[in-house]
């Protein structure tokens, strides 16, 4: 910055030509990224990661009671897993926002077209709904006492299978939000998949709710055995699912879908996500059942879920930091000419 003029009102101006500014690495002027790349940290794919589990243990659970399954340690699983993750996300997410006021600022309107409102507001909503369920669980199993008004009001006043039903759309759309959020922007790697994103997050989210509640009752030993082999078969359908719409999805992302394949990232989505999150669960699942398979897998799949996450939203970072993607993206003769190019046109 010692070449830099400093003007009146005491800001440093640069040239930004590409052979005077030493702040500038290339050496022309599509070396700034037009766009800018996001500030999030750790907490909003752990966010995104626990609102999936989230939804799909929701989803599960209320498909299960509309098929009339009785099986009491399944619904306790599901739900209480709903709630616990319905408590944690929006702790990180008021986390990442930084300030409190600013989650609640948000809940002072309602805007349709802005997938963060409509987003807060399914969070908030479900979360809420999630927590009426889990109390009427609660009230069942005894934990706030056998006989008290609590526990009475409860079971008058909460119709928990009713709100079950009720809570489903909402919950699809939480599962939904994280990856419609992400296409709703410009950064060419999310953008160029707007179609999918969505889909995929959820059947992720899916993977990831059902590997939860078998991971719980593996672990305590608890469901029936129709129950442990009805959710096994899921697991298997939903990774399936989950690993056509990711390849799907690196179809559709292109060329803008280079940061998955950087050095960076490649490790944590083909061997995270890919190989250890959804073909060594599948491979499990498809094999000699038994406790510790099903531990292992469910384990899996929920690390390959978070470094889906992970990989995603690190991947729009350098998707944002890459001019050339944002211009090929937007408009593709606006891809920047190379030097020898500048030179050859201006020799001619």
């Amino acid at each position: 910055m010692a070449d830099s003029a400093q003007t009146g009102n005491g800001r440093v101006e640069t040239s930004h030509h590409p052979r005077t500014d030493p702040e500038r690495e290339g050496r022309d002027y599509y070396g700034i990224p037009p766009i800018k790349e996001h500030t999030w940290t750790w907490e909003v794919p752990l966010y995104f990661w626990l609102g999936g589990i989230g939804a799909g243990s929701h989803l599960i659970s209320t498909v299960a009671q509309l098929l009339g399954w009785k099986d009491r340690a399944f619904f306790r699983a599901s739900r209480y897993t709903v709630l616990v993750t319905m408590i944690l996300s929006p702790i990180l997410l008021i986390m990442d926002l930084g300030r409190p006021e600013r989650f609640y600022n948000m809940l002072r309107i309602v805007k349709l077209r802005s997938p963060m409102s409509t987003g807060s507001w399914a969070l908030t909503i479900f979360g809420v709904l999630s927590g009426l369920i889990a109390a009427a669980q609660a009230a069942r199993d005894g934990l706030l006492g056998r006989d008290n008004i609590l526990v009475r009001l409860i079971k008058t006043f909460i119709p928990d299978r009713l709100l079950s039903v009720v809570a489903l759309p909402v919950g699809l759309y939480v599962g939904l939000y994280s990856g419609i959020l992400l296409s709703a922007t410009s950064v060419p790697m999310w953008a160029r998949n707007f179609l999918l994103m969505g889909p995929t997050f959820l059947s992720s989210g899916l993977s990831t709710g059902l590997s939860a509640i078998s991971f719980i009752l593996h672990l305590g030993d608890w469901g029936e055995k129709r129950t442990l082999e009805a959710l096994r078969r899921t697991e298997r359908i939903s990774l399936v699912i989950e690993s056509g719409l990711i390849a799907a999805s690196l179809i559709r992302m292109g060329k803008w879908g280079k940061p998955l394949y950087s050095r960076k990232l490649a490790p944590l989505f083909f061997g995270g996500t890919i190989l250890g999150g959804i073909l060594a669960p599948l491979a499990l699942l498809s094999g000699r059942e038994s406790r510790s398979r099903g531990l292992l897998a469910s384990v899996l799949a929920l690390l390959g879920g978070l470094a889906l996450r992970f990989a995603m939203i690190e991947g729009g970072r350098l998707s944002a930091r890459d001019p050339q993607a944002t211009f090929t993206f937007a408009k593709r003769e606006n891809l920047p000419m190379s030097e020898e190019e500048v030179q050859r046109q201006a020799g001619s």
